[in-house]
């Protein structure tokens, strides 16, 4: 008996919760309805507000280098309706507006000499409202100002540096210096980097195994400042096979008077060095001058230390044996 008048109560409360949850549905409905012409009668009011837009400079002076970076975007405050405003925001957000530097300001900083200008942007609305929407009023800028600064371009000649490197094979070396031909080209860039450069160099090589003089057109380095003439040189890596040779070279006494005889023991030395056999037969031991000092003598050292004075410039790793020589003097 009892659990039927508790179903009961469970079926009133059924029926309650039901009546409850309609209403509720109901209230939900009336509420999106209120929003979406609240949202509506939103959008056809005035609006003043910000928009941003990337910018793209363009048609800049030819006989000059711009050396500063103007803002890449502009903050615009506009007028204009809700729904104007919405549609703008969601189409042309990503559009950007293109700021014909020539166009815009006459060609007066292709034709003046000056290096720096500050323009107003205000004086630009009209310019970019056209590229904007007759729908939105613009009433500032932002930045109010735009700043260029120029470098003059200039031209100079300027020395080539190849820009490599390398491997060699064995018993091969380079048989004189790395060089261009051209070996200087002509460079017209902003004269402020032109004044302190030194040099440019080619686009960077690299040979493996090499056993044979390389000969072939490089590239100079790209520098989007920078225009050359010519941009490919001929670069000339002179590299040949070496072997070992050895020679008899005599002993010379530096600043010796005419009036003292010094005997050295011994009074020549082995000198062993590296040299490409192409000049394997040309190589004399007069080419080598060894030599050791009277200074030495007269400050009464035991033994003479041995110095090469020069050697032929194609010839590598030069030693000598022994490296100290005794002496006797005769008066």
């Amino acid at each position: 008996m009892n659990y039927k008048w508790i179903n009961s109560i469970q079926a009133i409360f059924r029926l309650l919760r039901m009546k409850n949850d309609r209403r509720l549905i109901i209230y939900l409905i009336c509420v999106a309805i209120s929003t979406i012409f609240w949202f509506l009668n939103a959008l056809n009011k005035e609006y003043s507000v910000e928009l941003y837009f990337p910018v793209k400079y363009t048609n800049l002076p030819k006989n000059k280098l711009l050396s500063n970076t103007p803002p890449d975007r502009f903050s615009l405050k506009v007028n204009s309706y809700g729904f104007t405003i919405l549609r703008h925001k969601l189409s042309l957000a990503f559009s950007p507006l293109v700021f014909d530097v020539n166009e815009f300001t006459g060609k007066r900083m292709e034709t003046s000499d000056h290096a720096e200008y500050a323009i107003p942007s205000k004086q630009f609305i009209n310019r970019i409202s056209e590229q904007v929407s007759n729908e939105l009023r613009i009433t500032e800028i932002h930045p109010d100002t735009l700043y260029f600064r120029f470098d003059r371009i200039v031209a100079k000649k300027i020395a080539i540096q190849p820009n490599l490197s390398y491997e060699l094979k064995k018993q091969h070396l380079l048989s004189s210096i790395i060089t261009t031909q051209p070996d200087s080209a002509m460079v017209w860039g902003p004269e402020t980097v032109l004044d302190t450069l030194q040099f440019i160099q080619t686009k960077h090589q690299h040979f493996k195994s090499l056993d044979h003089t390389i000969q072939q057109q490089v590239a100079l380095a790209p520098n989007k400042n920078m225009v050359y003439e010519p941009n490919r040189v001929a670069l000339n890596i002179p590299v040949e096979e070496y072997t070992e040779k050895q020679l008899m070279v005599p002993v010379t006494v530096r600043n010796l008077p005419d009036s003292v005889q010094v005997n050295l023991f011994p009074d020549k030395v082995k000198v062993n060095f590296l040299i490409s056999l192409n000049r394997f037969s040309e190589i004399k031991p007069t080419d080598f001058l060894i030599s050791v000092s009277f200074q030495d003598i007269l400050n009464k050292v035991e033994l003479l230390d041995l110095k090469l004075e020069s050697q032929p410039p194609y010839s590598f790793s030069v030693s000598f044996s022994p490296e100290k020589v005794e002496y006797l003097i005769e008066q």
